[in-house]
């Protein structure tokens, strides 16, 4: 039976709060999403009030699930939950690095996810650059006041912080997983671009070198 608007916010809200690090949760999540994917503005803004609610912890699988979302939507065609990602990006990780404290152990892991998502082709290069930007300077903000807040209580209970321990490892083996796979589009061109964003600029070590090379060939030709 067909749920309603109403019972699909509940629902999803509900699935939401259940999410961690593992492929299978955030999976699930997404296959909801799509499955009343009429409602999805209404769904989406259900992510954004989490969001705003939940804890440092949660925001991040909350971020990595949208990258589930966001690559679910493009396999089946529906593409209206990456535009809105898109747009309001900013806004996400705005809410998933807040200026507060304990936000900057989100720092590392928000920008791993932008990178997936830039990897993945589901974001520009100029969306990325903007945000990474944003989230560089949070990070330096929230360092400086966490640093003056040091003496105070932890951010953490034990219980959170040994739940983000094990989230946190499930987290590194899909980025290992994730190493392995090609985004849509034309495989030369990717890998070319991905060579040359990794490959350091040219310095008096390439140079020297190049000179030592060129002499060991022409010694050998001779």
């Amino acid at each position: 039976m067909p749920l309603d608007a109403f019972e699909a916010r509940l629902t999803f809200i509900e699935l939401l709060r259940r999410l961690n690090a593992s492929v299978q949760s955030a999976t699930k999540c997404a296959q909801f999403a799509l499955r009343y994917q009429d409602l999805s503005e209404d769904l989406y803004s259900c992510i954004l009030e989490e969001l705003d609610k939940t804890s440092l912890n949660a925001r991040i699988n909350i971020l990595y699930f949208l990258e589930t979302l966001c690559e679910n939507s493009i396999r089946t065609g529906y593409e209206e939950y990456v535009d809105m990602v898109t747009r309001d990006l900013w806004e996400i990780l705005d809410k998933v690095v807040p200026p507060a404290q304990g936000a900057l152990a989100n720092v590392a892991l928000a920008r791993k996810a932008l990178d997936n998502l830039k990897q993945k082709s589901i974001i520009t290069s100029e969306n990325y650059e903007s945000v990474v930007a944003m989230l560089s300077e949070r990070g330096k903000l929230v360092s400086q006041e966490e640093f003056q807040m040091q003496k105070e209580l932890p951010s953490f209970s034990k219980e959170e912080i040994l739940r983000r321990m094990e989230e946190d490892r499930e987290r590194h083996k899909r980025m290992r997983e994730n190493i392995w796979v090609i985004p849509p589009g034309d495989a030369m061109q990717i890998e070319f671009e991905n060579a040359w964003e990794t490959t350091s600029s040219l310095d008096d070590d390439d140079y020297e070198l190049m000179r030592e090379e060129t002499a060991i060939l022409e010694q050998a030709s001779r």
